[in-house]
């Protein structure tokens, strides 16, 4: 199997990580597997499920957290390739897609339903 090339980047294992939510692929998964060569994946799940506030503010919370997990892989792995997994169903979909494009990310896998808008 060929080497995944994603932009500019060029992995140096065929490996994507998998998107786990609520706590699983965070920064530092996602940091740790772009260092070593393959794909990092940041699930946006509850992602903000540590935030002080999370309760009382979710979206807000899930907002934050998705650009300081990123921020948390690029310290391990500055140039490795590192995206975010973004549920379909979940009704924030289009908010943390322009979270993700916004932190920097270098992709984005959408499951579970299909993105028509």
């Amino acid at each position: 199997m060929k080497n995944f090339k994603i932009g500019d980047k060029l992995t140096r294992f065929p490996l994507i990580q998998g998107g786990m939510g609520v706590g699983i692929s965070l920064g530092r998964l996602a940091g740790t597997v772009a260092k070593e060569g393959g794909i990092g994946i940041i699930s946006t799940a509850q992602i903000g499920y540590r935030e002080k506030d999370f309760d009382r503010n979710t979206e807000e919370a899930n907002q934050r957290a998705i650009l300081s997990e990123i921020k948390k892989a690029r310290r391990i792995s500055p140039d490795g390739i590192i995206g975010y997994n973004i549920m379909v169903a979940l009704k924030e979909y289009a908010s943390h897609v322009k979270a993700a494009v916004h932190a920097g990310a270098d992709l984005i896998i959408s499951g579970a339903g299909l993105p028509t808008e």
